[in-house]
């Protein structure tokens, strides 16, 4: 029986205990294997499915035709994988997409038994219901005054400042799994350095015992510079791929080359518009899978030998580069999952649900770019950035590699994927070391890219079995201020799955750090944006953020008089030129600050804030599961957009469409920020705006309707 398949059954209810090794190691190279699906019908509505790198043929370093290739196992048993549906706003109808996916899954004689890939089940879905206390870890308590005292004269000052008693505690009371819960602006990378700092002086470990892992490559710089500037040592500090390439390098394949992305993207997108261009039935397909008017406009002409690509059709070029889009991302996801277009058809035929006819049709279009792919670095026997974490794996799993680290560290642990966390648990098989996670459950919101926030909410239960295990929380932030602490942690935490945090400031006066700004066109909306930045510091530094890059558009396209210059993402205000302005995604801009921020896409609507675009259920085969709370990593993404400033926060509200957020801040949270800013009737059945309408054939009647109409019907009436 497989790790996997036991951490399944402790989470799920099961009888663990009586098939656990007593040792983890005692589980090295079964943990791959997918755990045997639970026959209850209670736990298969209840298991929350997570991806999980397929340990037993995954890419062979040594052979260079196959090295390219996800292989799909062939001893697999059936994983209890609830069919995935697209993003919901609510937990019943999230509850009611399952059960229509089961209720309709194929279940012919010819498929009921074949090989499915490795989609191990771990875990629970989250936000349906507060966790149990009980259940999950809690806060460790500060040390004592003498041991805190102690301990920091050990460590003595970090980057010039004395570390907190929060710190202090989790650095020196740490376990032999640790994790830190450290909220925005807390000082996560000194908690690091200064754990280091630690671990050096008390010669708990030398420097080349110790691994640091990030997830970019210039806070992964960041954090080595900051090291050796405090210790004077060369610390280990990279990101996963990179380490995943050193693995890969130092075992058997250390003569393949790197294919870059964009190399990998060239290949798709190249292989995309040749098969537009010369095959009369993958076009055909493309525009199925387009909006059905582009195929009424196109499909006849789209049958014949002659036709030409409409490449001056705006909407046309738009759907089209959206489909090579989610094809490179869907075969990123498949390439860091070890699952070639096989594996995925069976994963479709068994959970593909009401969605398994487009995701056939889907796979077809992507099987000749998947090739395409694949092609770019077989000739060469390169690597491609999600290889070198599978083929990774594999050389840890084999034993053709073997690290000598003792600790290991890992920053921004809350967007840890399933891949890079199989690496860490086969790495911990081969030779066992202390793990200190560093993170924040509250700023987790790269679900699209594979980070799953059940590893950072389940962390007790995925690394309890190496040994003793704590959290701590470093509360004490000094980025904002007490109102935006108060408000941003009322919205956040209103997800009862997150852990609970209270953080405050060091400085404690009563302050205005939240404003909204409102205009019902998009005219207003800059014009209150200008007025507010006249009233701005001249030299002040000033964040801009959409939801989408299109968001930028508000400033771009209203400007008449010429007030603003854009570079890139750069803005120069021309009234105040030494004012630093820049635009970004909410996305882009976790882990920076600026003086003042403004939220420019506070409106509701397909592209608003919180997004209402449906996923692609191809891809939500791969990804974690869809939480179930209402709009869960939307709102973790505007708490991280809110949390950017140091000094204010300005939302600038769609007061004829307002975003979902702003009824609850507005009627919940902080409703004093809205003076002068009126909010449209809020429609009860999906909380989207109502607008007053008259019908065509009675103007004097007018009723209210509902702004997210056809999706929501509702509509009262006023007289």
């Amino acid at each position: 029986m497989g790790f996997m398949r036991r951490l399944r059954q402790a989470l799920l209810g099961e009888e663990a205990e009586r098939s656990a090794p007593e040792h983890p190691s005692d589980s090295a190279g079964k943990a791959g294997k997918a755990a045997q699906a639970t026959r209850n019908p209670q736990t298969r509505r209840s298991a929350r499915p997570a991806q999980s790198v397929q340990s037993k043929q995954s890419v062979q370093s040594t052979q260079s035709a196959q090295s390219t290739q996800s292989v799909q196992s062939t001893k697999t048993a059936h994983p209890t994988r609830p069919a995935q549906a697209q993003q919901s706003t609510q937990p019943k109808q999230t509850m009611q997409a399952h059960q229509a996916a089961r209720r309709n899954a194929p279940q012919s004689r010819q498929h009921a038994d074949e090989t499915l890939p490795s989609l191990d089940l771990v875990g629970r879905r989250y936000g349906a219901e507060r966790h149990d206390d009980s259940s999950r870890l809690t806060p460790q308590p500060l040390l004592d005054a003498d041991a805190i005292a102690q301990a920091r004269s050990v460590i003595g000052a970090i980057e010039k400042n004395e570390l907190s008693d929060e710190q202090i505690s989790a650095i020196a009371g740490a376990a032999h799994n640790t994790l830190v819960l450290a909220g925005a602006g807390t000082g996560k990378t000194t908690t690091i350095v200064g754990y280091i700092a630690w671990l050096l002086k008390t010669g708990k470990a030398k420097p080349d015992e110790i691994l640091v892992l990030s997830f970019t490559r210039k806070s992964a710089d960041e954090m080595s510079g900051r090291i050796q500037a405090q210790t004077g040592e060369a610390i280990r500090a990279c990101t996963f791929h990179s380490l995943g390439l050193e693995i890969c390098r130092n075992s058997t394949i250390a003569s393949r080359p790197i294919i870059d992305e964009n190399t990998a993207n060239k290949a798709i997108g190249s292989a995309f518009g040749r098969l537009l261009a010369t095959s009369i039935p993958y076009r055909l397909l493309a525009f199925k899978l387009m909006p059905k008017h582009l195929l009424e406009k196109y499909g006849a002409a789209a049958r014949t030998e002659g036709f030409r690509m409409p490449d001056k059709d705006y909407e046309f070029n738009q759907y089209a580069q959206h489909l090579v889009d989610t094809a490179k991302t869907i075969i990123q996801q498949m390439r860091s999952n070890n699952i070639d277009v096989n594996g995925m058809r069976a994963l479709n035929r068994r959970y593909g649900g009401t969605h398994a006819g487009r995701n056939a049709e889907m796979l077809d279009l992507i099987e000749p770019l998947y090739r395409a792919y694949v092609d770019c670095f077989r000739a060469s026997n390169g690597i491609d950035f999600p290889g070198m974490i599978v083929d990774a794996i594999d050389c840890v799993k084999t034993g053709k590699y073997r690290h000598g680290y003792r600790y290991v560290l890992i920053d921004e642990y809350q967007d840890m994927s399933r891949p890079r966390y199989e690496l860490i648990r086969a790495m911990r098989e081969q030779r066992d070391f202390s793990l200190f996670c560093v993170g924040d459950d509250w700023q987790s919101i790269y679900r699209f890219a594979g980070s799953d926030i059940g590893l950072i909410l389940d962390f007790d239960k995925l690394w309890s079995r190496w040994g003793e295990t704590r959290m701590f929380q470093i509360t004490t932030t000094r980025r904002f201020r007490a109102s935006l602490i108060e408000a941003s942690g009322a919205f956040v935490m209103s997800d009862p799955s997150l852990y609970v945090k209270h953080l405050h400031s060091t400085n404690e006066k009563k302050d205005y750090s939240l404003k909204a700004l409102g205009g019902k066109t998009p005219e207003e909306r800059f014009n209150v944006i200008v007025e507010q930045l006249r009233k701005l510091p001249k030299k002040a530094s000033v964040l801009l953020l959409g939801r989408y890059r299109s968001d930028l558009n508000l400033i771009t396209k209203h400007d008449g008089e010429g007030l603003f210059r854009c570079e890139r993402d750069r803005i120069v205000f021309l009234e105040k030129p030494e004012m630093t302005i820049e635009f970004m995604t909410a996305h882009r801009s976790k882990g920076l600050q600026r003086d003042f921020v403004f939220l420019l896409c506070c409106s509701g609507g397909l592209k608003g804030f919180p997004s209402d675009i449906p996923e692609e259920p191809l891809l939500g085969l791969l990804l974690p599961e869809v939480e179930r709370y209402p709009y869960a990593e939307e709102r973790r993404l505007f708490y991280v957009a809110m949390t950017r400033c140091r000094k204010k926060v300005f939302f600038v509200v769609d007061q004829a469409r307002p975003s979902k957020f702003m009824y609850e801040l507005h009627d919940h949270i902080c409703p004093n920020i809205f003076r002068g800013v009126t909010l449209p009737p809020q429609c009860p059945m999906c909380g989207s705006a109502l607008t007053e309408r008259h019908p065509r054939n009675n103007p004097d009647r007018a009723f209210y309707g509902c702004t997210g109409y056809p999706a929501c019907n509702y509509i009262r009436n006023i007289r």
